[in-house]
Order: structure tokens, then C-alpha cells, then sequence
């Protein structure tokens, strides 16, 4: 079994590398304030801190912000998502309306140099239509990552993006789930890659990006 390493091989890239993006998954009203929402929690509102310290202080210049975006109708649908939609059909657009998509207010002041992905109807990000153009556009060859739900879409964004290729850094505590024992469940499997995923806290994770480059 590997041992996980507290800080990878790689970790002196994060400091002098620019291409890093972080990515902030699908903070939105749907998950965090939308009334409506069947699958709208409070508990999620815990991590808008952190996120926002990430923005302000990490000094990371490209940053994605992510948007579920569940179809209108759940008959047009293929497959098993059109089981899927149908059985979650309160959240599809004819029923909830298209302002519960809408990222959080926190975050409108953050988007102007940011990039919103098009239609994601599934969990990883990569299945959106522009995120996996935009950071190849980018040249970015570290994906940090925050936002919700920990154990659902950021995972499986991250284990797509580690099978792509990239290294990854997951912000545990700028990430968080609805379910109890969720974050724990996620941590576990986001240790079995410690190779190409560094776990690491907001202020962890700020000070490395801030620290003299000469001390390594």
C-alpha cells in the first residue's frame, strides 16, 4: 500500500508553476439557498469563507467557477439519466425555474474574470461542455479544488482529473457534503492517490503559496 505523503514530490511546482486553476464546483443557489430545492442545505453555507480567503489571498490567477445544470424536462433524456431526472424531476427547470442555477451572491463580484461552464448534467465537471477546453486553453497542469458536494461532484471531478493526467490538490476544509459521515467517505478514497492528490487545508495551502521559494 502506498504511504501518503504529507507533501508530493510536486509540491514545489504549486509555488512557481502559473498553471494552476482553481476550480470551485458548483456553488450554487440549488445547493445552498434555494428554498425550493430539494437538495438545497445550510450546512453547505460553511465553506464560503474559506473559498472566498482561496480567491483573495492564494494568488492563483485562473479561477472556474462550475454550475449544475439540470435539464428542463426529464422525458427528453436518455438512458439511465432519463431514470434519473425523473425520479429527481423537482429539480429540473420546468418545476424549479432557472434562477435556483444561479451562483450564490457571495461570488457574483468573483465572476467577472472567471469562467462559468455551460450544461453539466452529471457529476464530474469534465462532462461539461467548455471546462475541459478552457483549462487545456489554459495550459493548466494543477487543478485545486473547492465547492460541493464533496463526496459527489467534487470526487468525481477529481478522480477524472487524475485519470487525465493532472495533478490535483483538494481543499478539504473549502469542500463539504450534505451527508453525515460524506467528507469522511471522500477523504478516504482521495488518500489512495497520493502520488498525484496533496490534501491540504485553506491557511495550509495559503501559506505554502506564500512562502519564499528560497526555503525549499
Amino acid at each position: 500500500m502506498s504511504t501518503v505523503l504529507t507533501e508530493p514530490e510536486w509540491h514545489a511546482d504549486v509555488k512557481t508553476n502559473s498553471k494552476i486553476t482553481l476550480v470551485i464546483v458548483d456553488m450554487q443557489k440549488l445547493f445552498l439557498t434555494e428554498k425550493k430545492s430539494p437538495w438545497m442545505n445550510k450546512k453547505l453555507l460553511s465553506i464560503i469563507p474559506n473559498i472566498e480567503k482561496l480567491i483573495k489571498n492564494s494568488g492563483i490567477q485562473n479561477v472556474i467557477f462550475t454550475r449544475f445544470t439540470p435539464p428542463k424536462n426529464w422525458q427528453k433524456e436518455q438512458d439511465s439519466w432519463q431514470t434519473y431526472y425523473r425520479i429527481n424531476q423537482e429539480i429540473t427547470t420546468s418545476i424549479l425555474g432557472t434562477d435556483a442555477l444561479d451562483l450564490i451572491d457571495d461570488f457574483i463580484p468573483y465572476v467577472s474574470n472567471s469562467v462559468v461552464t455551460n450544461r453539466k448534467k452529471s457529476a464530474s465537471i469534465f462532462m461539461a461542455g467548455n471546462f475541459y477546453s478552457k483549462i487545456k486553453k489554459q495550459s493548466s497542469q494543477i487543478l485545486v479544488f473547492t465547492g460541493v458536494e464533496t463526496d459527489y461532484c467534487v470526487l468525481s471531478s477529481v478522480l477524472d482529473a487524475i485519470h487525465l493526467g493532472y495533478y490535483v490538490i483538494v481543499v478539504m476544509d473549502a469542500c463539504a457534503s450534505s451527508k453525515k459521515q460524506g467528507q469522511k467517505h471522500a477523504k478516504g478514497i482521495f488518500e489512495r492517490f497520493p502520488e498525484q492528490l496533496w490534501i491540504i487545508s485553506t491557511n495550509d495551502l495559503i501559506n505554502h503559496l506564500q512562502r519564499p521559494i528560497n526555503n525549499f
